[in-house]
């Protein structure tokens, strides 16, 4: 009877403390040549679909403006839209589905000011198509996934997808050259953040500064070099688009030199993320707390004075870096804390918080009148950056 209630109590805590995570898993897929041609179809015809759906949405705001589209109404019209177009047939048609509730959901969005006005797509931006899982039509077989219309495709299954793992929404895209499929839902997890929460040490942190010299200067004095991939690219990337800029456009060289230039662009993104994926899991693996500055990069980047930073900040990847590391931690119940932008944590003297309001932007090292210690600008950074961050976690009020 004990040992019942003990099961009984554990299965509803357990149940309590299960959440589920939205979760995304991409993987590169290698279609076939009839396969690509009907990735394409799928492709095109999605796009005509929803731009021909937002001019029947602008031309009924034009005949009445208090006229309310509902999502479903625009849907129920597929139909007699594609016996008037008999080729739309030879697609998915969830995909055609998709394509009609994105619009609607972009048209609506503007409405409610959360953005733009939805923008007629463009064939050379268009990169993939949405399709839902129903009764199982899409599943691995092997070292294939089953797609609706496509078949079975070879795809590249770097990793396991978790048991608690339930998607319904698939994204098949293209790339330059390279095709994916995504699977899009929500995986369960136990939160032991209630468990965890007085076991964090703030001890066991980190504190990084942006340096553009490096990619980040932490307070153990690492530094971390970043590639520069785009800028080692460069020589070949302007080649390739002075190539490009010669030819006739829309003939069939331009669109192979097209490629080219896309598959160059995607091959160093690719390059940058694989890099900044590795550094942020090293660092969300071994530390409780990450501290860092909440800088305004796109402002650094567009300032005119001296520094001329320009695509450095962009090449470095700083923005993507913090966005892996945070949500890494978060799947681990760890903490990334950022201090505020106007926090002078160059100015302070680590060692006795004397500070130094005179201090330029060219200074890279400077030495404390008060007690003679010699810094370094970003380390000095990174060591009040951790400071203030523990600062904010044991006192938060003030």
């Amino acid at each position: 009877m004990h040992l019942a209630f003990i099961s009984l109590f554990l299965y509803f805590e357990r149940c309590i403390m299960t959440k589920k995570n939205r979760r995304s898993y991409r993987f590169r897929i290698y279609p076939n040549p009839s396969q690509k041609e009907l990735i394409e179809k799928t492709l095109g015809c999605c796009r005509q679909v929803y731009n021909d759906f937002l001019s029947m949405c602008i031309e009924s705001y034009k005949a009445d403006k208090n006229y309310s589209i509902k999502k479903y109404d625009l849907v129920k019209l597929l139909p007699e839209y594609k016996e008037t177009f008999p080729y739309l047939k030879e697609v998915d048609s969830n995909a055609l589905q998709q394509a009609v509730i994105h619009l609607f959901n972009a048209y609506m969005n503007f409405f409610r000011r959360n953005a733009e006005f939805p923008r007629f797509k463009k064939k050379k931006n268009d990169y993939g198509y949405m399709t839902t899982k129903i009764n199982n039509s899409i599943r691995f077989i092997e070292d294939d996934i089953q797609i609706p219309k496509l078949g079975r495709v070879k795809v590249k299954a770097h990793r396991h997808l978790p048991e608690s793992f339930k998607f319904t929404m698939v994204s098949v895209s293209r790339k330059g050259k390279y095709y994916y499929v995504s699977l899009m839902g929500e995986e369960e997890y136990f939160d032991y953040a209630e468990y965890i929460k007085e076991s964090l040490d703030p001890n066991n942190s980190i504190g990084l500064d942006f340096s553009l010299a490096h990619l980040f200067v932490d307070s153990n004095g690492n530094h971390l070099d970043m590639p520069t991939y785009y800028q080692d690219s460069l020589t070949r990337l302007a080649k390739e688009q002075r190539k490009l800029s010669r030819m006739k456009k829309d003939s069939s060289h331009y669109k192979k030199q097209l490629l080219r230039v896309r598959n160059l662009h995607e091959h160093i993104a690719n390059q940058r993320k694989d890099f900044l994926h590795k550094v942020s899991r090293k660092l969300a693996n071994t530390y409780d707390y990450v501290f860092v500055e909440n800088l305004d990069l796109k402002e650094m980047s567009e300032r005119k004075d001296k520094l001329k930073l320009g695509i450095s900040i962009f090449d470095l990847g700083y923005w993507t870096f913090l966005n892996y590391l945070s949500y890494k931690l978060e799947w681990l119940n760890k903490k990334l804390i950022k201090v505020d932008r106007y926090f002078p944590s160059s100015q302070i003297c680590s060692s006795c918080t004397y500070r130094k309001t005179d201090l330029t932007l060219n200074q890279r090292n400077w030495v404390c009148p008060i007690c003679g210690s010699k810094h370094d600008r970003d380390l000095n950074a990174a060591i009040n950056i951790k400071k203030e961050g523990i600062r904010i976690i044991l006192n938060p009020s003030k």
